[in-house]
């Protein structure tokens, strides 16, 4: 029995659902970098001990 349509069909479901889910991830930080309040980093935390608030909110 040659399944070779299916091996390639779960192939390019399988890098169809990466690319959505690459894609949804990048959106989700983009909406959180617009939507931040000033006091926040741009990964939407506070920047207070915070290890990686060098110039964070503004301050160097």
């Amino acid at each position: 029995m040659n399944a070779q349509w299916a091996d390639w069909m779960a192939v390019g479901l399988a890098v169809a659902l990466a690319a959505a889910w690459l894609g949804f991830r990048i959106c989700r930080q983009w909406r959180r970098q617009k939507e931040a309040r000033p006091g926040t980093g741009a990964c939407g935390s506070k920047c207070e001990d915070c290890p990686f608030s060098k110039g964070c909110g503004g301050r160097n």
